[in-house]
């Protein structure tokens, strides 16, 4: 950067300098932020799935519900 008649000025460089270090950490801090809600849907999702199976917390209607379709048989 020269300017004609002044020469160098290192101080039109602070501001872009200043940008960048102020930019990149909140980049990083929006991607951190984005890949902590993804995984923490994740978990919850798996954690969900994985109660599901748990028998003793199965609201009433649906575990007699899954076990009336495995005992009746309409078969001859």
């Amino acid at each position: 950067m020269s300017d004609g008649e002044n020469g160098w000025r290192p101080w039109a460089v602070v501001p872009r300098l200043v940008g960048g270090v102020i930019a990149l950490p909140v980049v990083a801090g929006f991607v951190a932020l984005g890949a902590t809600v993804v995984v923490a849907r994740s978990v919850r999702e798996l954690v969900r799935g994985t109660w599901a199976w748990v028998p003793g917390r199965r609201p009433p209607d649906e575990a007699a519900g899954a076990h009336r379709k495995h005992t009746d048989s309409h078969a001859a």
